[in-house]
């Protein structure tokens, strides 16, 4: 018990003496989990730009052009919008 007791207030004191440590432990992980972020953003961007070419190729198929450039302006706006997000992210860091 008297262990336990001790080691309590060996955490307490210490806690109270690395104020900023844990300050500066939190912006990392806050750092490293905006990093990984904007990884997943890159990689959805790097998918969504590759399948543009894939509405060439459902024109080429058949599919009404009017249907097609639809398609192609929501995707231009998804790959706008996560731009806009990993810039902001990038900024963040």
């Amino acid at each position: 018990m008297y262990k336990f007791v001790l080691m309590i207030g060996l955490v307490l004191s210490i806690s109270m003496l690395s104020v900023d440590y844990t300050s500066v432990g939190i912006a990392q992980v806050q750092a490293a989990d905006n990093m990984a972020q904007v990884r997943l953003i890159l990689k959805k961007l790097r998918g969504s730009m590759a399948s543009m070419k894939d509405f060439d190729e459902l024109e080429a198929a058949g599919m009404d052009k009017a249907d097609v450039d639809k398609l192609r302006r929501a995707m231009k706006s998804k790959i706008k919008q996560m731009t806009t997000d990993a810039v902001d992210l990038i900024k963040a860091l």
